[in-house]
């Protein structure tokens, strides 16, 4: 299959890194065109490639090639750290935020030393995740299955917060990491950068994705309980 890919190198992962340690808008306006030409633009690639995988997996998802993508430049309003430029890059693949906020998503981003992608759902509070936890309860055969397609995928399970006291006493044990957990995520990480520069990667995220369609279902299926009970609501 050929695609719109050409590739990351670690020329332009460099020149992103050198951009980000100058902080300086004229070296910045310099290499603007080098780097959307390494970085920006490959990125935008990578989500057509991507597209219609995804929409297969969901007919919502609002893949806008240059609105999927983060931007080099960093709005520092509001925010500690004021360095202007960022030397991390990512792309959310997911359901248009305004009107479907917080939906869960699948990822791809890199670091200067590493890249990864996967599938992942925060709330922004965290006692929402409620939603995940009875579609899990309601069928734990279902969820068990998305668990195990997760890691077919090539995908670890990882969670930032979990609850310090057991809140599903009776749950059989294998559910008890899953129902201790505030955000969920299922991801792949990986240091050889040189994997940035091939095709082979489209086709790997590709296949990770759709294997572990079965999480994302269940993650949909909960965000949608919650825009139906009103506990999040679209965006004017």
């Amino acid at each position: 299959m050929e695609y719109n890919y050409k590739g990351i190198t670690g020329e332009s992962i460099e020149l992103l890194c050198l951009n980000r340690f100058n902080d300086s808008k004229p070296f910045y306006e310099e290499h603007k065109e080098e780097l959307k030409q390494g970085i920006t633009i490959p990125m935008r690639q990578m989500v057509l490639d991507l597209s219609d995988v995804l929409y297969d997996i969901d007919d919502k998802m609002f893949l806008n090639p240059v609105r999927a993508v983060s931007r080099i430049h960093r709005d520092t309003r509001g925010n500690r750290s004021k360095i202007k430029y960022r030397e991390n890059m990512w792309t959310f693949f997911r359901r248009y935020k305004k009107d479907y906020p917080q939906a869960p998503f699948y990822y791809f981003e890199f670091y200067p030393n590493r890249f990864g992608y996967g599938l992942v759902f925060w709330l922004w509070r965290p006692t929402h995740f409620q939603y995940v936890h009875q579609v899990i309860l309601e069928n734990p055969k279902r969820f068990m299955n998305a668990v195990k397609a997760c890691a077919d995928a090539g995908f670890e399970f990882s969670c930032t917060d979990f609850y310090k006291t057991d809140r599903y006493p009776d749950a059989p044990k294998e559910l008890k990491p899953f129902l201790a957990a505030k955000n969920m995520a299922f991801s792949y990480d990986c240091y050889d950068m040189e994997r940035l520069k091939s095709t082979a990667l489209i086709d790997e995220m590709r296949l990770a994705f759709d294997i572990a369609r079965p999480m994302y279902e269940i993650f949909i299926e909960a965000h949608e309980r919650m825009m139906k009970d009103g506990v999040i609501k679209p965006e004017d």
